[in-house]
């Protein structure tokens, strides 16, 4: 086992000036206890407790930085070391092929071979894992901010885990920042990967998680978990363990201003506006000023039109007493057309009407009506399509075989399974059945044991029960005596109802 420290926290300089003013008998920051169990943090523990025991499965968790995933690890190593050997792989020198082969012969030492490929190394060092664990404890590889190692290298590992035997071969646990899911490929992160994602602090949850520790180091909630700091707490951490260490000792000593006083004091003071409010308001009047002087000049010159001289214009008329030829008379000596009318003789002479009969244009002759179109004869009906044969009715698909499972006598149906009453202990889940009968087969006659088959992401999910309990007290207590034959020392209670 390793003994890297996975969650260094800096204590930070402010704690005597915290201890003088608040009377602490200790940092309340710098407290790795009690495990904070809310916002996700207890089920993740749980998850990496029992898969890295008997899950056949990669494990990957991923969060914001400072959202608490070293401690999770850290407080994994601590609470299954006795049964897991860990091994933490430095991300930072794991730079190559060669590098990661490195590390890996100096967990196997001699188990694999030192002249080998680093490719094939990593292969062989599963494969050798998977001898180990059948005569003692499973390994455990961890790698904390995976996010900062190539990604070819991160399934290369992934790869030889694959390729052996996934119930056996060393536990892959992966550790990263947001968008570390991204480097894998789809198939095998739908399939092989159990994503675990840790969810940004509520602030609730980051009451829940300050006060017993502010309790234990002597001070009181009332002043340093009021509602107005609280609030603060929340907004300059943004939710994380690690902002949150960092900005809680300003904000306790009043060194970090509250965001209403920041706010204020954000805006300039009001005797520093006057002048620049002074001249704007100048330079609108001017503007309204020279808009109205334009509007009245262009109505102005729009009003004047000029006036419209009159064009005396001559035509030529006849031949008259006492005018000569060519001469014109002006358009106002015109008599007006009545007047004309009544000028006109009576009686016109012949000429006169030769004239008319010569100014008014012939009459064209009316154009001879065409004929009428011949009618169409009427279409032949068309003869009534046969009716279409009736499609014969498709066979109906074959039903998939149903499951069959290979220890019937242990096997129970998960429909049956969630008509039981009261609670149960699942001691082992996996996509691969053969992972649940190596448990069965360390006990095979007790009676107790019993399996089923359920769907998780598309692929089958079996799990191994054990006991049926009618209270959630009595499933706990059964839990401490379990057979030590099993080898699992912490199961999980669940209901029935819950399958």
């Amino acid at each position: 086992m390793t003994q890297d420290n996975l969650n260094a926290i800096d204590s930070g300089g402010l704690f005597s000036r915290l201890q003088q003013r608040y009377g602490l008998r200790d940092n309340p920051l710098d407290m790795e206890t009690p495990f904070f169990p809310d916002a996700m943090r207890h089920h993740a523990l749980e998850s990496l407790r029992h898969l890295c025991g008997f899950g056949d499965m990669a494990l990957l968790v991923t969060g914001a930085p400072g959202a608490g995933k070293t401690r999770i690890l850290t407080e994994l190593v601590r609470s299954e070391s006795s049964r897991l050997d860990f091994h933490r792989i430095p991300t930072a020198a794991l730079t190559s092929a060669q590098a990661l082969a490195r590390d890996l012969r100096k967990i196997a030492r001699s188990g694999v071979p030192a002249d080998s490929e680093p490719r094939e190394l990593v292969y062989q060092f599963f494969r050798w894992s998977q001898a180990r664990a059948q005569r003692g404890q499973r390994l455990v590889l961890i790698l904390d901010d995976a996010d900062r190692v190539a990604p070819e290298l991160l399934n290369l590992l992934l790869s030889g885990f694959l390729a052996a035997d996934r119930s056996l071969a060393a536990a892959l646990v992966f550790s990263g920042a947001e968008g570390l899911q991204d480097q894998f490929r789809a198939e095998d992160l739908a399939v092989h990967i159990h994503h675990i994602s840790l969810p940004s602090l509520s602030r609730d949850e980051i009451f829940a998680f300050l006060e017993p520790r502010v309790h234990r180091a002597g001070g009181r909630k009332e002043e340093l978990l009021s509602s107005s700091r609280l609030k603060q707490l929340h907004a300059l951490s943004q939710g994380s363990f690690g902002r949150l260490k960092r900005v809680a000792p300003g904000i306790w000593l009043d060194m970090v201003a509250p965001q209403s006083r920041a706010a204020a004091r954000s805006w300039p003071p009001l005797a520093s506006m006057r002048w620049p409010a002074l001249a704007l308001v100048i330079l609108l009047v001017s503007w309204w000023f020279v808009a109205r002087q334009y509007d009245d000049s262009v109505a102005g010159s729009a009003g004047m039109e000029t006036p419209r001289e009159t064009v005396r214009r001559s035509i030529t008329v006849g031949p008259e007493a006492g005018r000569g030829a060519g001469e014109t008379l002006p358009v106002d000596a015109l008599p007006s057309p009545e007047l004309a009318r009544q000028q006109e003789p009576e009686n016109p002479t012949l000429t006169d009407l030769d004239a008319v009969t010569e100014a008014e244009p012939e009459p064209e002759p009316e154009p001879e009506p065409e004929p009428e179109p011949e009618p169409e004869p009427e279409p032949e009906p068309e003869p009534e399509p046969e009716p279409e044969p009736e499609p014969e009715p498709e066979p109906e698909p074959e039903p998939e075989p149903a499951f069959a499972p290979a220890r019937p006598e242990n096997f129970v149906a998960l429909a049956q399974l969630k008509q039981r009453k009261g609670w149960t202990l699942q001691l082992v889940a996996g996509n691969q059945e053969r992972t649940i009968l190596s448990v069965i087969d360390r006990q095979p006659d007790n009676p107790q044991l019993s399996y089923t088959v359920g769907e998780r992401q598309g692929q089958p999910w079996f799990m191994l029960v054990y006991g049926q309990y009618p209270s959630l007290e009595s499933a706990r207590e059964a839990a401490g005596q379990l057979p030590a034959a099993l080898g699992i020392s912490e199961p999980w209670v669940r209901s029935f109802e819950s399958y």
